[in-house]
This record gives structure tokens, C-alpha cells and sequence, in this order.
């Protein structure tokens, strides 16, 4: 698989469970009654806190395997089964937040929004199948995409609403789904030889 490939499937694949479309919602709800100012403030602190954490674990996620001796076949299926997880919540729950107060560009919105367990999860897997360079890449764009979603949340949530958003979200969910079978796929085939 050409490094370009690896790049587009890594990044679709971590922006899919970050979901900064799916916060959309949730963004303008915690950030309601706030200016402009404001809510730029917001989603600088949300982006810019999400990505140092992610990079963390794309730089520190191989001592963490090799500390507790897990295999990356080990940690595929688990990951994989855990984003399944993630993503039937996303399919079948609300995916609406509550308005909150002047710390909601780092909790919830950064974490555990967009740097949750799933979004961890695929950082080191894509870590482990790609390398350090195309999981940087990877970061580096869902991070960028985010930051001009939450820069522009006003305009898309007016033309996709409560309920496009949600389908948006849902649809994500399906998609993350078949991103977990395949890491517990591969995971199985990798430990059983298949």
C-alpha cells in the first residue's frame, strides 16, 4: 500500500471517531450565549488540547504496548472491539451534550469528546500498522478538519440542524463499525496465522 493510501485510510479513519461533525450539536450547545470571541477561545482550547494529547499517544504508544507486553495483534482485536463498542453508542444514543460552562473547550469538548478511549485506541493501532509518520499525518489532518469545522459550526449547523447532524453522526458510527471488524479481522488472522 503506497504511504498516500495509508495516509487517506489512517485519517478517514480517526476523523470518523472523533466526530467533529457529529459534536457540532454539542459545541453549539456549550457554547451558547457565548461571543464570537468567545467561542473562538473555545474551540482553539478544544483543538489545540485534543491534538497534544493524541500526539502523546502516537509518540509514547509503543512504550505503552512493550510495557505491558502486548502484542499489536493483541491490541487490534482489543481496540477493535472497543470502537465497536464506541460506534453502536453512536448509532443507537443521542449524541447531544448540555450547555456547559468557561472550561468546555477542554472538558467535554477535547476530552472525552474528541480524545476519547476510541480515538486513543486508533492512534496507537494506526501506530502499530503504519508507522510514526502516516499516525502523525493522520493527526495532523483530523486536527486541521476539526479546527475548521468548529471554526465554522454556526453556518453548518444552520444548514444541517439537530437532525442532520445526528444522521451525520450515525452514518459515522456505521463506518467506524466496519473499521472495527477489520482491526479484530486482521487481529485474529495475525495470532491464529490464518
Amino acid at each position: 500500500m503506497s504511504s498516500l493510501a495509508a495516509l487517506l485510510k489512517s485519517a478517514t479513519a480517526l476523523f470518523i471517531v472523533t466526530d467533529p461533525l457529529g459534536l457540532v450539536p454539542i459545541f453549539m450547545a456549550l457554547t451558547q450565549g457565548a461571543t464570537p470571541n468567545e467561542r473562538r477561545a473555545i474551540f482553539s482550547r478544544a483543538t489545540f488540547a485534543g491534538f497534544l494529547l493524541l500526539l502523546l499517544f502516537a509518540f509514547a504508544g509503543t512504550g505503552i504496548l512493550s510495557l505491558f507486553d502486548i502484542t499489536p495483534s493483541d491490541f487490534k482485536i482489543a481496540g477493535g472491539i472497543l470502537l465497536l463498542v464506541i460506534a453502536l453508542r453512536i448509532v443507537s444514543e443521542a449524541h447531544y451534550g448540555e450547555p456547559g460552562g468557561g472550561r468546555a473547550g477542554v472538558v467535554p469538548l477535547a476530552v472525552p469528546l474528541l480524545v476519547g478511549p476510541g480515538a486513543i485506541t486508533t492512534t496507537i493501532v494506526l501506530l502499530r500498522t503504519y508507522k510514526l509518520p502516516v499516525t502523525l499525518g493522520a493527526v495532523v489532518i483530523t486536527f486541521a478538519l476539526s479546527f475548521l469545522i468548529f471554526r465554522y459550526a454556526n453556518v453548518l449547523y444552520k444548514y444541517l440542524g439537530r437532525t442532520g447532524s445526528d444522521i451525520i453522526a450515525r452514518i459515522m458510527g456505521m463506518l467506524l463499525a466496519a473499521i472495527a471488524i477489520k482491526f479484530i479481522r486482521q487481529g485474529v488472522q495475525e495470532v491464529f496465522h490464518l
